[in-house]
């Protein structure tokens, strides 16, 4: 029945004013499928707001959003955010969902280009900080990303995944010293999950520290035994 509303509504000639006021409504029947996890009729919805307005992105952002959940390599949510940013470039959403849509294609350059263009109209967005960071990291841009992580802490200074990325990113680059102070940031975030001590004691492994290994080694223990949790012979 709603396709063949639907294909009624696009085929009758409609006058601006109808058209605009029968778009915002299939954009608001389409927000509640969504909420109601039925994405078909969602998808059915934005489908027929973006034809009778095609020029409102954000039919074309909820589109998009429904686009890569039904099916993330079809590639038809990144068209989606595509024309939604080329109608509102100054949308700091729609450039964030760009962003992500390309990292999910491992367009390292565009998903960078994206977010932080995002993040030129809206700073402090969390989640824009953390893919801008992730992309950064995945593209070998290890100052970039260690700046980026950096930032995300000063939004929230608690984030184990920042740290954890840091402490990554650090060893590799030869900071140890700041390897081990992202670490031990970790253990003081949740100091009562044993793996956060066993990962540090495994860096004082790497690193040549057999003292300060068995500590946190004995440390994870305490928290979580278990017999076939094994450390390297230490010296």
């Amino acid at each position: 029945m709603v396709g063949v509303l639907a294909a009624l509504l696009l085929s009758a000639p409609l006058s601006p004013q109808q058209a605009g006021a029968e778009a915002r409504a299939q954009f608001g029947r389409g927000m509640k499928a969504q909420a109601d996890g039925n994405l078909v009729a969602a998808h059915r919805a934005f489908s027929v707001a973006t034809q009778l307005l095609p020029d409102w992105p954000l039919p074309l952002l909820q589109l998009g959003i429904v686009e890569q959940t039904l099916d993330p390599h079809n590639g038809a949510a990144l068209d989606c955010f595509t024309r939604a940013v080329q109608l509102a470039p100054r949308n700091p959403r729609a450039r964030h969902l760009l962003g992500a849509a390309y990292a999910r294609a491992e367009r390292w350059h565009d998903a960078e280009r994206e977010l932080v263009q995002a993040l030129l109209l809206r700073p402090r967005m969390l989640d824009v900080l953390v893919v801008l960071a992730q992309v950064q990291q995945a593209a070998a841009k290890a100052p970039e990303a260690i700046e980026t992580w950096r930032k995300v802490l000063e939004v929230s200074g608690q984030h184990t995944g920042a740290w954890t990325a840091l402490a990554e990113l650090f060893e590799a680059t030869g900071q140890l010293d700041e390897a081990e102070r992202a670490l031990l940031a970790i253990t003081r975030v949740q100091p009562r999950v044993a793996y956060n001590h066993y990962r540090l004691a495994q860096f004082y492994e790497r690193v040549g520290k057999p003292h300060k290994a068995r500590e946190a080694h004995a440390q994870a223990e305490a928290l979580d035994p278990r017999p076939n949790r094994k450390m390297r012979t230490l010296r």
